[in-house]
């Protein structure tokens, strides 16, 4: 509770007393707090996926592995028609 007040304190100074130029470094240090919390995030997430059943992260390969085919088979040229057709009786 006591650091949710202090929280509350700082966030009220930023936003009704701050001269800019201290503006400027807490916006600085905001962003660098922002980015590491989002990489901390994100190496969390990565752990827990890979601690998930592995038909999960096969079917998730699969779906790659389609989608790349389907790519390939809509970039396939055209089938060229032939006018003159040998086999068939003359």
């Amino acid at each position: 509770m006591f650091y949710l007040i202090v929280a509350i304190l700082i966030v009220s100074y930023y936003f009704f007393m701050a001269p800019t130029s201290i503006r400027n470094t807490l916006n600085t240090i905001g962003l660098v707090g922002a980015m590491a919390l989002l990489i901390v995030l994100a190496f969390m997430s990565f752990i827990k996926i890979l601690q998930s059943p592995p038909e999960i992260l096969l079917g998730f390969t699969m779906a790659i592995f389609g989608f790349f085919a389907i790519r390939d088979v809509y970039q396939l040229p055209a089938r060229a028609e032939k006018s003159e057709h040998p086999n068939k009786g003359d």
